[in-house]
């Protein structure tokens, strides 16, 4: 991998780190290290941001490219995160400081970051590979569930959109069936993307 690669997804990992740290110790401030632990493990958002960070210091650190299904759900996520804040959460609270910082780190440059370096990715890869878009919904529905049988069990709901103590499981549903087909069309557009886009060296012999 080019040198210059690693160091971008060095960077990106880095980034990643650092939001989940600033994150944790805010929270750590206020109700201890377990706590904040076991109450950020309710969101989507950090428990994929752990997965970016970990990827990407992994590509930096070996000067591997990560499988591009992988690389695709990933992708995939982050974008759905920045997606669903900006659109469904980002009204109902606006927060300040290094919480505002940690906050756009999380759903404003993390999504355009990966999406930057897997657009770099999928152009500079070949021969292409046959991919199954539908496996990269595994994770966010595996989170789904994860989401809905702790929540049954504290009656804590990370999301108001998944909050089935309030909104009832007619209320709920609908949003999952949403959310879901969101992913599932974001999946098979970026897959059609990602193996259509022409490779540099094709371009350059143009």
């Amino acid at each position: 991998m080019d040198p210059k690669y690693r160091i971008i997804a060095g960077l990106i990992g880095t980034l990643a780190v650092l939001a989940l740290v600033a994150h944790i110790a805010l929270r750590s401030s206020r109700s201890g290290l377990v706590s904040a632990l076991w109450w950020s493990g309710g969101y989507f958002t950090i428990l994929t941001a752990g997965l970016t960070a970990a990827s990407f210091l992994l590509i930096a650190w070996t000067g591997r490219r990560l499988p591009y299904g992988w690389m695709g759900m990933l992708t995939m996520s982050m974008i759905m995160v920045a997606l669903v804040y900006h659109v469904m959460l980002a009204h109902l609270f606006s927060p300040q400081g290094v919480r505002g910082w940690t906050n756009q780190a999380f759903h404003t440059f993390l999504p355009a970051a990966i999406l930057w370096f897997w657009l770099m990715e999928v152009t500079r890869n070949g021969p292409r590979v046959t991919a199954r878009p539908l496996t990269w919904i595994i994770w966010p529905m595996g989170y789904g569930v994860y989401v809905l049988v702790r929540g049954a069990f504290t009656g804590w709901y990370p999301y108001p959109f998944l909050n089935v103590a309030r909104l009832g499981w007619d209320g709920v549903l609908p949003n999952l069936a949403g959310i879901l087909a969101a992913f599932v069309a974001l999946a098979y557009l970026m897959d059609y993307l990602g193996q259509r886009m022409p490779l540099r060296d094709q371009r350059a012999a143009r």
